[in-house]
């Protein structure tokens, strides 16, 4: 099973199957072996038309929760400190580069979830 989430999923789903016959066959997936859902992110479901709120909705998807599918996005706004040094990097460097910031930014994340489940101690100030 696939889920793809994807702000325009419903139109680009319909040719999927054509690009992938184009592009290099080591890039390329038989997605005719898997179960592929197409869905469209929950922040930009409400501008697509009926039809498309209806079908591509994770609300009536079996197997993702209750998620919205942006938590991918969130993460864009660490990395723009990265940019201009990643520009010049060869392809492993920057990788590296990009997974210890997503490593920093989950970092954070988990740091600050623990502030909201403190214990409060009121003879401590």
């Amino acid at each position: 099973m696939l889920k793809v989430s994807y702000d325009i999923a419903c139109q680009w789903h319909k040719k999927l199957h054509q690009w992938m016959d184009n592009i290099p066959p080591s890039l390329q997936l038989n997605l005719h072996d898997w179960s592929v859902s197409f869905l469209v992110l929950k922040f930009h479901l409400p501008t697509h038309i009926t039809s498309c709120q209806w079908s591509f909705s994770f609300n009536w998807t079996k197997g993702v929760g209750r998620t919205d599918g942006e938590e991918p996005k969130r993460g864009w706004a660490n990395l723009n400190a990265a940019a201009s040094s990643t520009k010049d990097m060869g392809p492993g460097h920057c990788q590296d580069t990009i997974d210890d910031y997503m490593g920093d930014w989950n970092w954070k994340q988990l740091v600050r979830l623990g502030l909201f489940f403190l214990p409060l101690d009121p003879q401590r100030t």
